[in-house]
């Protein structure tokens, strides 16, 4: 509705950036919204609108990955004080599977201040705020999985932030120029999966890693997940994980696509992948969408054709999970198969996010004419989602096919003001 912002998200400096995070052929998200912080004069400030929380991407939540498959991009066309509303943010948590604090939108938490640091004091694991104060046409870039939430806006005028999503359609290319150091696990793991190299972390004992994926604190054991593959016992430390993955399946009342068990990405890590292969085959849906996550998380196109198999599975969310570890492998020799799939998703299936997911598993198949049966049914789609991703994507394919299937939907979502009828009144 406002073209102009393309302006934005198309500048050098906000492409450069997302390029760095993304790679080069990120996709632009057909989800956008401009969030507003009604303006409540005479309310105190700094304090919580929101209680702090993690975005479930875009209507429908997603499986969450570490690694940056996603960006959330906010433009703020105002200066943002702590007075008129900011964005909060709980720096560290995407790293994190859980904030600890309760997401209770009737009672949003209570924030102390010390010196200048915001507080909370409700449980958070992360209990330090940083609210996003910036001047007026700034662009802020996070990591789908932060933990954040809308501050009160005390003055007379209303705050906006204009939300864009980003998705990554590759895997990061190995061997990128640099080297980055830290002696953190997990940012040596997302470092070197972006390609840098960094050193390698030191061979523990198997007892070390035990106490510290064992332990209280949320931080050691992210960071005993990301050292799997150092421990001195490979044995032990995949029965662990798999015990805690047993333990850990979907609840019955719960979010089948959020509740994968943490150790899933250290079993990704092991050098060993039959345990990854006896879970895909399993009777068990929340062994099964556990073990889909795992195949992703890996890149190994050996698990292609199993994935591939069980995007017909009964169970709405293992196909799920099945064509979102499809995306994340990329194209290989089961490529033709995982299309015929996918392809049948789309042309049979009622539910529209399921639609999504094989269409964005096919974007990252590449842009490849094979894929343009398939996204010119979809282009018809009469749901909004469906039909705008695969529009996308068959303008990214450079082929005469394409560009014929975006014509004919596109002609049909034309429509123009009749100068001949006037509102409230008829000819």
């Amino acid at each position: 509705m406002v073209p102009q912002l393309w302006q934005v998200l198309d500048d050098p400096a906000v492409r450069r950036n997302v390029t760095a995070i993304l790679g080069d052929n990120y996709f632009v998200h057909v989800h956008r919204h401009p969030h507003i912080s009604h303006g409540q004069p005479g309310k105190k400030t700094p304090a919580m609108l929101q209680p702090f929380h993690k975005d479930g991407h875009a209507v429908k939540p997603r499986p969450r990955h570490r690694e940056p498959w996603w960006l959330i991009m906010f433009y703020y066309p105002q200066e943002v004080t702590l007075d008129n509303g900011p964005t909060g943010l709980l720096p560290g948590t995407h790293l994190l599977p859980k904030l600890g604090g309760k997401e209770d939108w009737y009672d949003p938490p209570k924030l102390t201040q010390k010196d200048e640091q915001l507080q909370l004091t409700d449980g958070y694991v992360q209990p330090n705020v940083h609210p996003m104060t910036c001047t007026a046409g700034s662009v802020a870039l996070a990591h789908f999985d932060i933990g954040h939430g809308a501050m009160i806006n005390g003055t007379e005028q209303n705050r906006f932030a204009c939300k864009f999503v980003f998705m990554r359609t590759e895997r990061p290319p190995s061997g990128r120029a640099g080297v980055l150091q830290t002696d953190n696990p997990v940012s040596k793991h997302l470092c070197q999966w972006l390609g840098y190299e960094t050193s390698a972390n030191n061979v523990i004992a198997f007892a070390d890693w035990q106490r510290a994926f064992d332990g209280d604190d949320p931080r050691t054991r992210v960071q005993a997940i990301y050292m799997s593959a150092t421990v001195d016992n490979q044995d032990k430390v995949r029965d662990t994980l798999l015990g805690d993955i047993n333990r850990h399946l979907p609840s019955k009342d719960g979010d089948w696509i959020l509740e994968i068990a943490d150790a899933s990405n250290g079993l990704a890590l092991l050098k060993d992948l039959e345990p990854i292969q006896d879970l895909l085959n399993q009777d068990r849906d929340g062994l099964l969408i556990n073990g889909c996550f795992a195949a992703g998380q890996t890149g190994n196109p050996a698990f292609a054709q199993r994935l591939t198999e069980l995007i017909s599975n009964k169970n709405p969310f293992v196909q799920r999970h099945a064509m979102s570890a499809l995306g994340l492998l990329g194209p290989g020799a089961y490529q033709a198969q995982t299309i015929e799939a996918l392809d049948k998703i789309i042309r049979t299936n009622d539910d529209w996010d399921l639609k999504v997911y094989a269409i964005q598993t096919l974007i990252r198949q590449g842009a490849i004419k094979e894929t343009i049966p398939s996204l010119a049914v979809a282009a018809q789609d009469p749901h909004t989602y469906v039909n705008a991703f695969a529009i996308e994507q068959l303008c990214r394919i450079d082929d005469d096919e394409a560009r014929r299937a975006v014509l004919e939907p596109l002609r049909r979502h034309r429509w123009m003001e009749d100068p001949r009828y006037e509102q409230g009144k008829s000819l």
